[in-house]
């Protein structure tokens, strides 16, 4: 099974985990020290923000045999280190660089498993040896990506040598981790490459919040006030919502009005949001309600008190009529503190490295709305030369062909080797039609639904 593919299995292993675990718990999670409440102000005319309760749960994992046969012409190093285990591939004519991947989001599973690069095979057919680690935690847990992976330096450093160069190659968390590590160690990797990824760190989980928040609003049913009771969660999902937003490829006024403004919250219109959009949407419900299961810290690092709606024309209700109505959640500070959680506070964007991201358009997972913040803060740090993004035109999460992965990554080696700095897309323009340079094949069906409906 490819890499990508195993990556789509554990999407969907994941929300049917979600709703056995929410139908089997009996209601509660268990019980753990609760995190003082915010002071909370709200805007004129907005609603006050709430903090919901963070009873973060205490999960145990377990390192699994990371057992990894080498590809031919290549030889393969496994082991554990600091609770982690690890595998390292390098080809018999190395070139004298690495590649240390990391990992996408996989649920909250005991199993602690190595994923290797999606490019796996062009890396060791071309003279580049790769490292990935397990991480230490299921999760989601960039930090310990981050720690994890900077680790394995010196893991690789002691059984293979000293590389000339570093790249670190994140997949969807994964993204997350490799700009965490672009900030916290600056000087670390020559350069990184995100596909599909959290490049602005905890904006995925306020994009969350809003998913909630939005559906609440026009489902009539305040799915917050379920955020400790996953039995009452489940029925609303199941019950609730589905009558008032109809099914997502039949919905009614209201369900279109809720895609409406999930696209402008995403991104705008673009190609394949409608299918991005049917492919998340039980997903995005499913992740809601593992959050309620098994609440982690990440619970409490969530908000949408500052974020302004947007919906078009022709639904009854305006943008305005939604800021001052919607529910506003609040972060806990003590989970946006930069000495104690540096993965959850604000990113920075002071790049001291080239980064390149590619990015599916109808990515509904992880949205590449999330790459427009991130252009923005790097700009106002003046790094923005050093940031390259790369829209693709696709449904679903992390979709790419290979053709797309290794044009991406051989544009950043150039980048880094020879400082060719290489095209990119303005992702912060409209992205109506936005992708054509990069997308490699496009699809019979492009550009599929730009709008909703």
């Amino acid at each position: 099974m490819t890499s990508t593919n195993r990556h789509r299995t554990t999407v969907a292993v994941l929300a049917a985990t979600a709703l056995f675990l929410a139908a089997c718990s009996g209601g509660n999670p268990p019980n753990s020290k609760q995190s003082p409440a915010p002071a909370i102000s709200s805007k004129e005319g907005w609603r006050t923000p709430a903090a919901l309760p963070v009873t973060p749960v205490a999960l145990s994992f377990k390192t699994v045999d990371p057992k990894l046969d080498a590809l031919p012409g290549a030889r393969t190093i496994v082991g554990e280190n600091a609770g982690a285990t690890y595998n390292i591939e390098v080809p018999d004519a190395w070139n004298g660089e690495v590649i240390y991947f990391a990992h996408g989001f996989r649920g909250n599973g005991p199993d602690l498993l190595v994923q290797s690069p999606p490019i796996r095979d062009y890396l060791i057919q071309h003279g580049y040896a790769w490292a990935a680690s397990s991480f230490s935690k299921n999760g989601y847990e960039p930090g310990a990506g981050a720690k994890d992976t900077y680790a394995l330096r010196d893991v690789f450093a002691q059984n293979v040598g000293a590389p000339k160069r570093s790249y670190i190659y994140g997949q969807s968390m994964g993204g997350h981790v490799a700009v965490l590590s672009l900030e916290q160690y600056p000087t670390a990797y020559d350069g990184a490459l995100s596909e599909c990824g959290v490049v602005s760190g905890h904006e995925i989980l306020d994009y969350f919040v809003s998913w909630a928040a939005l559906a609440s609003y026009f489902g009539g049913t305040d799915l917050f006030s379920f955020s400790s009771d996953a039995s009452k969660l489940i029925d609303a999902l199941r019950k609730d919502l589905p009558r008032v937003l109809g099914p997502s490829n039949n919905p009614t006024e209201k369900g279109k009005a809720f895609a409406d403004a999930i696209e402008h919250l995403t991104g705008g219109p673009r190609p394949f949001f409608r299918e991005g959009f049917l492919v998340n949407y039980t997903l995005n419900f499913g992740l809601l309600l593992q959050a309620v299961v098994q609440p982690q810290v990440s619970n409490g690092v969530a908000e949408n008190q500052h974020t302004r709606y947007t919906i078009d024309e022709g639904f009854g209700v305006t943008s305005d009529d939604i800021d001052r109505a919607i529910a506003r959640i609040a972060a806990n500070p003590a989970y946006r503190d930069p000495a104690t959680y540096p993965e959850f506070a604000d990113f920075t964007g002071k790049l001291q490295r080239p980064l390149l991201t590619i990015h599916g358009t109808g990515d509904l997972f992880v949205p590449i709305s999330l790459e427009q913040s991130y252009r923005r803060i790097v700009e106002s740090a003046g790094a923005g030369d050093l940031l390259v993004q790369r829209a693709i035109r696709r449904a679903g999460h992390c979709t790419f062909s290979q053709e797309e992965r290794i044009a991406a990554f051989e544009d950043l080696v150039k980048w880094v080797e020879q400082h060719q700095k290489p095209a990119g897309d303005n992702i912060l323009a409209d992205l109506t039609d936005a992708g054509h340079s990069f997308t490699n094949p496009l699809l019979p069906d492009d550009p599929g639904g730009v709008k909703p409906y």
